[in-house]
């Protein structure tokens, strides 16, 4: 679990320590205070690993860290978003976006290959946004649309180890990057994804979920892909469109 340590990524932690599973909680800072209070609770079931997914350096020390242990689930979770429009767009921001939201969800996996393979039903969760994918800020919405292309690529790869790769919308989070006038709370959104992903088979890889019910699924989730595209490719715009086992969170 990166971004283990607030918001989604810290309810979901919750949520699994609660029935018993094992966490393995990838953050930028180990001495999160929100995690020392689970490690007193639930000790050897939640090991905090220091982990920066902008850095492919600190995933490889992260996997490496874990060794041999079976991965049952791995959700992608850690994120980042600038409010960034064409007046204060800026190059660097952009760049880092993309390496948090895409490149590290795909490296990650990538590392964790092995691990995956170990478990009986393997599962990749990344933490997508219907209101990202199309529309709002420009890095935020460039670095969703790439990760639901990565989330089928790697679907389509994985698929020969039966390694299961969706995406699931959270919902509108009351988060630090979301904001007080959220209307979802991070237990419920934790609640509703472990709910979706339980269940989950290898039929369902590919897939585009929202945490309360299945939202985008084969060809629809294409469509929207598809339809991106082409948005980009011709220059058209639109209006706003508003829309158990050893687990690690990113």
């Amino acid at each position: 679990m990166t971004g283990a340590n607030r918001g989604i990524g810290l309810a979901i932690t919750k949520v699994l320590l609660g029935r018993g599973d094992t966490v393995f909680a990838g953050v930028r800072k180990v001495e999160a205070e929100s995690l020392k209070e689970l490690k007193g609770r639930y000790g050897d079931r939640l090991r905090v690993m220091r982990l920066d997914v902008s850095s492919e350096s600190s995933i490889r020390e992260f996997v490496e860290g874990l060794t041999d242990e079976a991965v049952d689930v791995l959700f992608n979770n850690a994120g980042v978003q600038y409010k960034d429009d064409m007046n204060n767009l800026d190059y660097e921001k952009v760049l880092y976006t993309i390496r948090v939201n895409t490149l590290g969800p795909l490296f990650l996996t990538r590392y964790l290959l092995d691990n995956l393979k170990k478990s009986e039903s393997p599962v990749v969760v990344n933490t997508d946004s219907v209101l990202g994918s199309i529309t709002t800020y420009y890095s935020y919405s460039i670095s969703k649309a790439a990760l639901n292309m990565v989330t089928r690529t790697l679907a389509n790869d994985l698929r020969r180890y039966r390694i299961i790769v969706v995406s699931i919308h959270p919902g509108w989070v009351r988060t630090d990057m979301e904001g007080p006038a959220a209307s979802v709370l991070p237990e419920d959104s934790a609640s509703g994804i472990v709910k979706v992903v339980d269940p989950l088979d290898i039929e369902n890889t590919g897939k585009f979920y929202d945490y309360t019910v299945e939202k985008f699924l084969g060809k629809a989730f294409r469509f929207f892909i598809i339809l991106f595209c082409l948005i980009v490719l011709t220059g058209y715009s639109f209006c706003s469109i508003i829309s158990t086992g050893n687990y690690i969170i990113i």
